[in-house]
């Protein structure tokens, strides 16, 4: 009897171990499963990014006509001429686009179409179009194109950049290097970034996605296929794509482009300030309690700065509730709002935290 106890219970005991093992291992073939199940899911959200924008994305050409000066010295040893003399040589640049309206408006960067004589767009099944400039912004690097024909094309959409996060998928779609229709992934790395030198106006979002020469002026994407930017510039000691890409946000781009298509050329709002950044020397000077912000060093007269309060040495804190880490991502910032639109200012000013609401009028 005892004997019969202990083998039914050592049955019992192996019997559990093999439910043991059965159990861990149909777990861990679930969570296999469910590993691939997500792997084919950000698959397929990707497939569906390119299938949603590859007829929306445009290689871009332009035809510019150079004059070059030359010498010939063997001409002046011959026949006693100078051997000096111009000569017209056409020269090109390729970027790449995309469609921003059914009617065939078109936003790429500025420095892609700058002083071209012809552009060009071609879609990716190979038609090619003729177009216009309706009107560019330098300082931020962006040119709005109107396609020559009546076909209705399928735009892109905007999503809103203020919602973007570190991390966040970012899609690079373009024409590197000529290669039409590439896409390259990678992630947000940073946002508001400024005083790079690139432009006037600099509030970049950061990418490792993988961006080259002829990507300018083409989308940055996110997972679902809308277009949180526009790629402008790379950081690179060799030329190529190192993972450090600028994209110019969504919201600076569309308020550029509203303004373009309305005014024929981008009407900045305006302030009225000078600002610098507040550094450590100078908050100690002013005894100012705080590590981040900017200073204003100077309100222009009769400006909306001066209207609604803000004095020199005033310390702007946040825009809109947004924390404003340097003076290039505060114009960045102020840049991508649209004239007659008030903005609210955290400040401190005279040892105490206030805000200022003010209205941006038209930059003059």
């Amino acid at each position: 009897m005892k004997l019969k106890n202990i083998m039914i219970a050592g049955f019992l005991l192996a019997a559990t171990g093999v439910f043991a093992n059965t159990a861990a291992q149909t777990g861990n073939n679930t969570n296999v499963q469910a590993s691939a199940n997500v792997v084919d899911r950000t698959q397929e959200a990707f497939s569906n990014v390119y299938e949603k924008t590859k007829h929306s994305v445009v290689n871009i050409r332009t035809k510019k006509t150079i004059i070059v000066n030359t010498y010939n010295p063997l001409e002046e040893f011959l026949f006693g001429t100078s051997g000096r003399r111009q000569e017209r040589r056409e020269s090109g640049s390729l970027g790449s686009g995309f469609i921003i309206s059914s009617d065939g408006y078109v936003m790429t960067n500025n420095h892609v179409i700058d002083g071209a004589d012809e552009i060009f767009v071609k879609f990716g099944d190979g038609e090619e179009y003729s177009a216009k400039l309706i009107g560019s912004s330098p300082e931020v690097d962006i040119a709005i194109l109107k396609i020559n024909s009546s076909r209705t094309f399928t735009p892109l959409k905007f999503a809103n950049s203020d919602n973007i996060k570190i991390g966040h998928w970012a899609i690079a779609f373009g024409n590197p290097l000529g290669l039409n229709s590439s896409m390259t992934v990678g992630v947000i790395g940073a946002s508001g970034r400024s005083s790079l030198g690139i432009e006037q106006i600099e509030n970049f979002i950061q990418t490792d996605a993988s961006i080259n020469q002829g990507n300018s002026g083409g989308p940055l994407l996110d997972i679902s296929g809308n277009v949180i930017g526009v790629n402008t510039a790379i950081f690179s000691t060799t030329g190529g794509s190192i993972g450090i890409g600028f994209a110019i946000p969504s919201n600076l781009a569309q308020n550029v482009k509203d303004s373009i298509i309305k005014n024929g050329k981008y009407e900045r709002p305006y302030v009225g300030i000078s600002v610098e950044n507040l550094t450590s020397v100078t908050a100690k000077e002013l005894k100012i309690p705080y590590s981040t912000g900017i200073i204003v060093k100077k309100v222009y007269p009769n400006s909306p700065a001066s209207k609604y309060g803000l004095k020199n040495n005033d310390v702007i804190l946040e825009l809109n509730g947004k924390r404003v880490t340097s003076a290039g991502t505060f114009i960045g910032e102020l840049a991508a709002k649209r004239i007659g639109e008030t903005v609210n200012l955290k400040v401190y000013s005279n040892g105490k935290e206030k805000n200022i609401n003010i209205t941006l009028e038209k930059f003059k």
